[in-house]
């Protein structure tokens, strides 16, 4: 079990620095010792722009961007992990997202390497980034059916036939008592 990892100065001043500008934000602090916003999704979009614009915030780098599925609280949560090049302070940024209405603002249009990671969260929860400027499919084909991280997705598709190289399972075939020798049984 890990202990709870202590803010770093760079990250307790954006914490501080959030507490003084922006009271009505849910902020405190992750057991890994980042600064967590939890935002209504609805304003979501100033949120992130405030992070990265505000002159004592300055989050100019959007780490990931995924979703988690609660299916049986019937929401998504949004996660975003941003990150100060500067001085390393780290911020989460998280937001609930009915299943019933997946949909929110992108902020792609803030920090441009959340366009991949939202089309990710696209493709594979169904989630929908209203004003993204390419909202499609990026893993899976176009044609496919569902998505597949969702808790209650059905794969129905018939199984795969599987392929085993022989030059590779050959390689695995070794003596029970292999401790001297590791040539291949043939």
């Amino acid at each position: 079990m890990s202990e709870n990892v202590e803010p770093g100065p760079a990250t307790r001043q954006v914490f501080n620095a959030v507490a003084r500008a922006f009271p009505r934000w849910d902020a405190s602090f992750t057991p890994r010792g980042e600064v967590l916003v939890r935002v209504d999704r609805t304003s979501l979009r100033e949120v992130c722009g405030q992070l990265k614009d505000h002159p004592r915030l300055g989050m100019d780098l959007c780490h990931s961007l995924t979703a988690v599925d609660y299916i049986h609280e019937g929401r998504f949560e949004l996660v975003i992990h941003l990150f100060r090049l500067a001085d390393q302070a780290r911020v989460v940024v998280k937001a609930e997202i009915p299943r019933d209405d997946p949909k929110l603002p992108t902020v792609s249009d803030v920090w441009p390497t959340a366009e991949w990671h939202e089309r990710e969260a696209f493709d594979l929860l169904g989630i929908e980034f209203t004003g993204h400027p390419d909202l499609r499919r990026i893993l899976l084909k176009d044609d496919f059916v569902g998505h597949p991280l969702r808790k209650d997705f059905v794969d129905d598709r018939p199984p795969r036939p599987r392929f085993v190289r022989e030059d590779v399972a050959r390689r695995r075939e070794y003596p029970a008592d292999a401790g001297e020798s590791r040539v291949p049984v043939h």
